[in-house]
């Protein structure tokens, strides 16, 4: 599938001064729910110091104790960071677009991927990026710094990145092979293509990684034109084509892809994972921010 047509400019989000005010406010949002909500979930043991007067009783180890012949506390603290992993589809079905701005699922998706990554920065995790398609095209590692945030402001700015077959799958178990355990996966993808038996590997990996699944689809991928007429529609990954009546089949078309939309935020959910669904005709701080508050209510 030809991509002459993508349009990746993530400078504008580099410069910061040049933000509107609504994006300033998104990643302060989000920087101060992502460390609410993450950090402080678990505790690890830090070390032993000796017992002071006013200290918690319960703390204190007493075969550690005895070994040292003085009254030792466990000190425990928080998880400071987490490896945050964005894995992107970037297939041909990434690559459309039916909205009056034009834009691409697939632009859409990297400046979704971009403003969060700000965000998970500024927290102080280490971010990565795997972009996919049936394949995993880029692979950056979670890291710390600005180092990363530019790796994968270059990644996603290369159109060579873009295109080609769908496997969610193979993505998935391929990030296993190298992404460490209590990281956290954000997944923004249209799920357009997914293989039989997909959610099987979701449930597999819930117990080992976070993951947050990013719907982000185009308004034709739910709904037919309204007015009726023929149109010449195209699999993106068979190039097959097939003339339909609009009219005839708008009210299946839909009530098939609601169907398909509610078993994909299903298999999320009951992996007690996190969902979040995305349209490109619409802006995609409020969403998100809805959800970091709704899970921010959840862990209290």
């Amino acid at each position: 599938m030809p991509i002459k047509e993508l349009k990746i400019d993530l400078t504008p989000h580099i410069q910061r001064v040049k933000l509107k005010p609504r994006r300033d406010i998104l990643n302060r949002v989000l920087e101060g729910n992502w460390s609410t909500i993450f950090k402080g979930q678990g505790l690890e043991f830090a070390g032993f110091r000796a017992y002071t007067y006013g200290d918690d009783a319960s703390k204190i180890d007493w075969g550690a104790s005895l070994r040292a012949h003085d009254i030792l506390v466990r000190e425990l603290e928080e998880y400071h960071n987490f490896n945050v992993f964005f894995l992107v589809d970037v297939s041909n079905s990434m690559l459309f677009s039916s909205t009056d701005t034009g834009k691409l699922k697939a632009e859409y998706a990297a400046e979704l991927a971009f403003s969060l990554c700000y965000a998970m920065m500024q927290s102080g995790d280490a971010i990565g990026l795997g972009m996919f398609n049936d394949k995993l095209v880029t692979k950056i590692p979670p890291n710390l710094g600005k180092g990363a945030y530019y790796q994968i402001l270059r990644a996603l700015s290369n159109k060579n990145n873009y295109g080609g077959d769908f496997d969610l799958t193979k993505a998935l178990l391929y990030v296993r092979s190298f992404l460490k355990e209590r990281s956290v996966i954000i997944l923004i993808s249209d799920f357009i293509g997914l293989q039989e038996g997909w959610h099987s590997y979701l449930n597999i990996l819930s117990g080992i990684y976070d993951i947050i699944g990013i719907m982000v689809r185009d308004p034709r991928d739910s709904f037919m034109p309204q007015s009726s007429g023929q149109y010449l529609i195209e699999d993106p990954f068979s190039n097959e084509k097939l003339y339909i009546d609009s009219h005839q089949y708008a009210k299946v078309y839909r009530k098939e892809t609601k169907k398909e939309e509610e078993f994909i935020r299903s298999s999320f959910e009951k992996a007690k994972l996190g969902f979040i669904q995305l349209r490109t005709d619409e802006d995609f701080q409020e969403p998100i921010m809805k959800y970091f508050r709704k899970r921010l209510t959840l862990t209290r």
